[in-house]
């Protein structure tokens, strides 16, 4: 019976860990959407973790370390902006095709699409995959590594203006 009670409490264990994991991942994509939350971003990563992109129009490129990510990277695609500028600037689609968890350790792999304005009227299109692997960490789950692999890149020009950004408009 310990035997059945201890594979059937690893098995809930996995399932809470998978949701936790798919959790972190949307809250991720909505963070980053929201723009202005640099340093919430980066505190989903570890000390010592790796974040790639490659596949990018500027060439691949990796930072390392939580700070190098937060500063090098999330400040500069997710600057802070005042509190009462309420407009989304992107817009991420994000699946989760794979999850798997091996006691603290997990990787999360699927594809992403992305809906960026860049201003003056244009949107970029991009899509690609994601791989992320995580360790636990007390009490919460750490994002060790990241590669993002873009595939596709389109960039959209169009006539609206206000287009350049995906939420509510500038006033004035």
């Amino acid at each position: 019976m310990t035997g059945d009670s201890q594979s059937l409490e690893e098995r809930v264990q996995r399932l809470e860990d998978t949701d936790s994991l798919r959790a972190l991942w949307h809250s991720y994509m909505l963070l980053y959407d929201r723009g202005g939350a640099h340093e919430e971003l980066g505190d989903m990563f570890a000390d010592d973790a790796i974040f790639e992109a490659r596949g990018a129009d500027s060439g691949d490129r990796a930072w390392r370390g939580r700070d190098v990510i937060k500063r090098e990277f999330f400040e500069r695609v997710s600057p802070p902006r005042p509190a009462d500028d309420d407009r989304v600037y992107s817009g991420h689609h994000g699946t989760t095709c794979e999850v798997e968890v091996s006691g603290d350790t997990a990787v999360l792999a699927g594809r992403f699409f992305e809906l960026t304005g860049r201003g003056s009227g244009t949107l970029l299109a991009i899509g690609g995959t994601h791989t992320l692997r995580f360790r636990r960490a007390a009490s919460r789950w750490m994002i060790e590594s990241f590669v993002l692999q873009i595939t596709f890149c389109a960039q959209l020009d169009t006539v609206e203006p206000r287009t350049a950004f995906l939420g509510k408009p500038p006033a004035g």
